[in-house]
């Protein structure tokens, strides 16, 4: 609660409360004033500002006086709430509190907490007293800040209906729905709310009709049909899905932000009203599929494109994905990105890079993908997704528009520059607003009229870039604005070390940049040019590493002058990405770029090792990568830098510790083109050239997998390598299997087998039974299975191989329990045990249908729960995983499943280390002893 009780209310008549009473306020005037003053949140208001808003154009002869007479009036009952400073008038917002920030906060919190997100939004709504301040009268910043209210206040109306909707509410909303349509009759979600209560009231001819009146009310006023929301509802209802008449826990509205991992602004966007409004028709237009920010840098096209999502994610089933390109430099590798974006946006399994377009799909997503401009070669990736993804929309932020099919461009200006005039007239300027915002947050003192100018030609000087303003006003605890502005007055461009193709805009940030670099220690230059090397953020022990000496003073000097970041709350930082250009000019010009990279490789070269080592003896690769992913981009950048170099030892350690990220993460493609560039540009010892070809292999489940492996095996026979030798024939044989092809097993077959050896490795042999147990499973021979997979443990075991003994264990099962009719709890149980600890994609997949064919017959709706998990993780690896898939043929057939989309709808996502932990928590608590039957369906012989 604020100081001293003070309340002053705005969703409703205005209201006043100071020590738990109201306070009348005499006038109109006074009422006008007061909103003004609360709505501006402690930001300062001249006298002619705060006289606009009381009279307009309409301004009598004494409204100086006037208006001094309400601001006493106003005093005396606000005391020391009521500020008086030289940029002009201000309530002290420590010392009051403001319905309408409890009822954004409580939205706010909602929207990211979808378990609690009913009662949070009641507690909201309940803050609402009827139209914002209805006994205000102005036409200024009060009449928008009315609309913004309500439209805050919509917002939270429906996501609440949402929330009852999926509690299992129905008919008792059809009233209050019908109430809303007619209040908001272009507001497709209302629509589509109305159509799922009726139905779930057992309504659906009224459901499908609400539909027509939208469809007819649409085409009459606005010349549109309905959008992809709407029209994808009615199919649903026609086709009877039984997913839009169940309850869940959480509120389809608020889980779309609980998947929206959207970085959380520090500070207020200032001067971007309109360009927002804009943004929020043509994204709500079923028209506009791609909508590209363009203009130069550091002009806020990131920062405006996220407050965009931000404000739209509550629209949207699936929520937002952001995908930040700056640290990608190869075109080929946009797709993986976009994949590992959707991965991060919560709890789930993203697709892999080739699974993509069957991922997006059917999914409602708002796809946000930051810094485009220099990967232009493969922009056409966009359109293409999108033609196969109606429910999907992209906002993208690029230097230059992507010229692609469906493309729409809005240009962001820079902010408008302030011209000459009083305090009064430049505080509203949006360029010097920020700067004074920067400027509070640099804990400077608030300026004088004429500190106001000076701040103001500050501004021009810059050309109006938010960047470069935040830049120079961060300075303000050291330097005064007149000093800013005098230091910014001389020639400070980059020269010929610039980068030549920037506009000139971009130009005069540089400018700004380098100012903010002259300004600093020579120690902070030093580490401010090294650290430009990292990609995607580092910690100090990698900075120290690079720059050869202890950095911690500098970072923090480097921190003060925003030129460097904290990037997450675990001692890592990042440079922003324009900083970080101006820096390796600043680098390579004084003759420090080139021994600073052979450190930084050989840095994250002594950082890799290790991992490659583990994943040699069989170490599990989830738990090898899992420390690794915060310096993936700086890995990659090592090794590209390593090839460059031509430095041998550097390139291959770090390809070969990347492979236990390539494996977790799926990255196919970046794995087989690194590695090919590798041996394509370095002389590479046999063994670790084996070794890599061996991962890139693995990872490839299309048709140019058979040319890897046979690469890994020609080049293993070159050496001797019997192991890899085995490996790779094994997985031809794999292959051939998956495909069912039996001609082409027949021919491998022998070679396979002849590969048992008396001096064969037990690495080897676990393999070779591995194979040789599937070969026999599909033929029908499950004594034979059974056998071949006991001596394939064995020798994981042996070899203490975690991903083969997790698969040979998994074979063993599906063999034992397809011969004896039956999976008992505990054999299961330690199955399940032995496959968590890989950590990888593919495993966790047969593991999950493993549970879910035991729960079949005992436990239906988890027996569903895990074949939608294993679903969803199939689609995303985009590979058939046969025979083993066979237990989800027979697991369908038991359930009684003819279309597993409705399964997959009421099934929230978890990602596949998740849903495995949660299956094996499952099966825990079942009871001792219990069996369930397997009656297996039959295999056709893919050829003896």
């Amino acid at each position: 609660m604020a100081a001293g009780g003070s309340h002053i209310g705005v969703l409703g008549p205005l209201r006043l409360e100071l020590d738990g009473n109201v306070v009348p306020l005499s006038s109109g005037r006074q009422r006008s004033l007061l909103a003004v003053l609360a709505m501006s949140r402690g930001v300062p208001l001249s006298r002619d500002q705060l006289i606009e808003e009381l009279w307009g154009d309409s301004q009598p002869a004494s409204a100086v006086s006037a208006l001094h007479v309400h601001l006493s009036k106003l005093r005396e009952r606000l005391g020391g709430m009521l500020v008086l400073s030289a940029s002009g008038y201000s309530l002290n917002p420590d010392s009051y509190e403001l319905d309408a920030r409890r009822f954004e906060g409580l939205v706010e919190q909602a929207a990211s907490d979808p378990a609690r997100a009913g009662p949070l939004l009641r507690e909201a709504l309940a803050l609402y007293r009827g139209k914002p301040l209805s006994d205000v009268s102005s036409d200024g910043n009060v009449a928008q800040w009315r609309r913004e209210l309500e439209e805050m206040y919509l917002r939270a109306r429906i996501l609440r209906v949402e929330c009852d909707l999926d509690a299992g509410a129905g008919g008792g909303l059809v009233g209050e729905l019908e109430r809303m349509v007619g209040e908001h009759p272009f507001e497709e979600r209302v629509w589509g709310q109305l159509m799922r209560a009726l139905h779930r009231d057992g309504r659906t001819a009224d459901a499908l009709e609400v539909y027509q009146r939208a469809r007819s009310l649409f085409a009459r006023e606005l010349g549109l049909e309905p959008g992809e929301l709407l029209n994808q509802l009615q199919r649903r209802i026609l086709d009877g899905d039984p997913a839009l008449l169940a309850s869940s826990t959480a509120a389809a509205g608020a889980s779309g932000p609980a998947l929206s991992q959207l970085p959380q602004p520090l500070t207020r966007l200032v001067g971007r009203d309109r360009e927002l409004a804009r943004l929020a028709e043509l994204m709500a237009d079923p028209e506009v599929r791609i909508v590209t920010l363009t203009g130069p840098g550091g002009v806020g096209k990131t920062r405006l494109a996220l407050e965009a999502a931000r404000r739209m994610a509550a629209g949207y089933g699936d929520g937002v994905a952001l995908a930040r390109l700056e640290y990608v430099t190869d075109p080929a590798l946009v797709a993986d990105e976009i994949a590992a974006a959707l991965a991060r946006r919560g709890n789930t399994d993203g697709p892999s890079a080739d699974g993509l377009a069957a991922y997006l799909r059917d999914r409602e997503l708002l796809l946000v993908i930051d810094n485009f401009e220099h990967l232009l070669a493969v922009a056409a990736l966009i359109p293409e997704l999108l033609v196969l993804a109606p429910g999907v929309r992209v906002l993208v932020s690029s230097r230059t528009a992507l010229r692609v099919r469906g493309e729409t461009v809005f240009d962001v200006e820079p902010l408008a520059l302030p011209q000459d005039g009083g305090g009064e007239e430049l505080a509203r300027n949006p360029a010097v607003q920020l700067f004074l915002q920067a400027m509070v947050e640099a804990g400077a003192e608030p300026p004088d009229v004429e500190t106001m100018r000076t701040i103001a030609r500050v501004c021009r000087a810059l050309d109006g870039l938010p960047l470069a303003i935040e830049l120079a006003a961060s300075r303000t605890h050291l330097l005064s604005p007149g000093e800013i502005a005098g230091q910014l007055e001389r020639p400070l461009t980059i020269g010929e070390h610039g980068l030549r193709d920037l506009p000139d805009r971009q130009q005069t940030l540089d400018s700004t940049i380098r100012w903010s670099y002259d300004l600093l220690t020579a120690g902070a230059q030093q580490v401010l040019r090294h650290a430009a090397v990292f990609r995607g953020g580092f910690t100090p022990a990698a900075l120290e590493a690079v720059t050869a000496t202890a950095v911690v003073p500098q970072l923090q000097e480097l921190r003060e002058a925003s030129l460097v970041q904290r990037q997450t709350d675990d001692d890592r930082f990042e440079l922003l990405e324009l900083v970080r250009a101006f820096s390796i000019g600043e680098l390579q010009s004084s003759g420090e770029d080139v021994p600073a990279r052979e450190r930084h490789r050989r840095h994250y070269a002594a950082f890799a090792a290790p991992a490659g080592a583990a994943f040699d003896i069989g170490s599990a690769p989830g738990e090898l990568a899992a420390p690794m992913l915060a310096d993936h981009a700086n890995l990659r950048e090592a090794l590209e830098n390593a090839i460059a170099a031509r430095d041998q030892e550097s390139a291959v350690t770090l390809a070969l510790g990347l492979r236990p990220v390539w494996l977790a993460g799926q990255l196919r493609q970046e794995c087989q083109e690194l590695t090919d560039r590798l041996l394509d540009y370095l002389s590479v010892p046999g063994e670790s050239e084996v070794a890599l070809l061996r991962a890139a292999a693995y990872l490839d489940y299309g048709p140019s997998a058979k040319l890897w492996h046979r690469r890994v095996a020609a080049r293993a026979a070159e050496i001797g390598d019997h192991d890899a030798v085995v490996a790779a024939r094994g997985n031809l044989f794999g292959q051939a299997l998956n495909a069912r092809d039996p001609e082409e097993m027949r021919r491998l077959r022998p070679e396979l087998i002849e590969l048992i050896t008396p001096g064969a490795s037990p690495r080897a042999l676990g393999w070779i039974h591995y194979f040789l147990a599937l070969d026999a499973y599909v033929d029908g021979r499950l004594e034979a299975a059974c056998e071949h997979a006991a001596l394939s443990v064995e020798n994981a075991e042996a070899a203490g191989h975690e991903v083969m003994l997790a698969s040979a264990a998994a074979t063993r099962l599906l063999s034992e329990s397809a011969r004896d009719g039956v999976i008992t709890r505990e054999a299961l149980a330690a199955v399940l045990e032995v496959m968590q600890r890989p950590g990888i994609q593919p495993v966790s997949v047969v593991a999950l249908w493993l549970v879910a064919r035991y729960a079949a017959g005992i436990d239906p709706d988890s027996a569903s729960r895990w074949l939608a998990h294993a679903e969803r993780i199939v689609v995303a690896i985009d590979s058939q995983l046969w025979p083993e898939s066979v237990l989800r043929d027979e697991t369908v057939a038991v359930l009684g499943v003819s279309d597993l989309a409705p399964l997959l709808a009421r099934t929230p996502a978890l990602d596949h280390v998740a849903a495995l932990a949660e299956a094996a928590a499952w099966l825990a608590g079942r009871g001792p002893g219990e069996q369930a039957q397997r009656v297996a369906l039959p295999i056709t012989s893919a050829g003896a």
